[in-house]
């Protein structure tokens, strides 16, 4: 059966979905009364965002905003007020250690997007009930597995990888807009096989898609400014942990040497 994107049922459960799957990860471990309300509240801040928001466009527009807030916003609201314990389990694998890496993350997400977004796969998600509400708790998934690695990890990374994650993360500015780019000034429909089903959609579907592209275009950029935060964050706390291991090497040498001299 073929469900509009904005079937309210559907989209119901898909929110709910990945707004349980989020509390999971908070009751999970537990943290300080403040840190926890802080987080909960959040996690209500960001459930109530992606019921709501969406339904303020049409067409294209309204899909693309829900997907930016599952892969890129939610977990980033997340990975902000969740402890490290919490987000290990995206951490334990292999392939789950080079996505979380922002290094590649930072890389990756944009090309995710755009392979979503022009290709078949988006008109397919879109028209079947159960893809659509599979996609919900998918793209959170995902979105948490790009993103967990800003906070750091048991296996802490050198000052200066991260020092090189910083520069490339003011670089991504640029390189996460360009699917944003692409969907505002195509003059041609994306995902035309759905979004132009019916007349009255045709009629408006590339002006739903030029605000489907404006954006795609801002949360690309503006979420890499918490991003760019988070690795500056943490690149001051590694160096500061070097610095304090390099000290601490530096006076060992020392009394030992003092040790050893003739007299000691």
């Amino acid at each position: 059966m073929v469900h509009t994107c904005f079937d309210g049922q559907v989209y119901l459960a898909g929110a709910a979905l990945t707004l349980a799957w989020w509390l999971v990860l908070l009751v999970r471990h537990r943290q300080s009364r403040w840190r926890t309300t802080l987080a909960v509240v959040t996690a209500l801040a960001g459930g109530t965002a992606l019921l709501v928001l969406p339904g303020f466009f049409a067409g294209s527009a309204g899909d693309v905003l829900r997907t930016c807030l599952l892969v890129i916003v939610l977990p980033l609201m997340t990975v902000s007020t969740v402890p490290v314990g919490a987000l290990l389990p995206f951490q334990r694998w292999s392939a789950a250690q080079v996505l979380a890496s922002p290094l590649i993350a930072t890389v990756i997400t944009p090309i995710l997007l755009a392979v979503y977004f022009f290709t078949p796969l988006w008109t397919l998600v879109v028209a079947h009930a159960a893809l659509y509400l599979l996609s919900f708790p998918a793209f959170f998934t995902l979105g948490l597995l790009l993103h967990a690695g800003l906070k750091g990890s048991a296996h802490e990374t050198t000052s200066v990888a991260l020092g090189m994650q910083a520069l490339l993360s003011v670089g991504e500015l640029v390189f996460d807009a360009i699917p944003g780019m692409v969907m505002r000034l195509s003059t041609n429909v994306i995902g035309g096989d759905y979004w132009a089903r019916t007349p009255q959609l045709a009629r408006h579907a590339l002006d739903n898609q030029s605000w489907a592209g404006a954006i795609l275009w801002f949360i690309a950029d503006v979420s890499d400014l918490p991003i760019i935060a988070l690795v500056f964050v943490r690149w001051m706390r590694v160096d500061a942990a070097e610095a304090r291991q390099i000290d601490a090497l530096l006076d060992a040498r020392e009394r030992k040497a003092q040790s050893e001299e003739p007299g000691s």
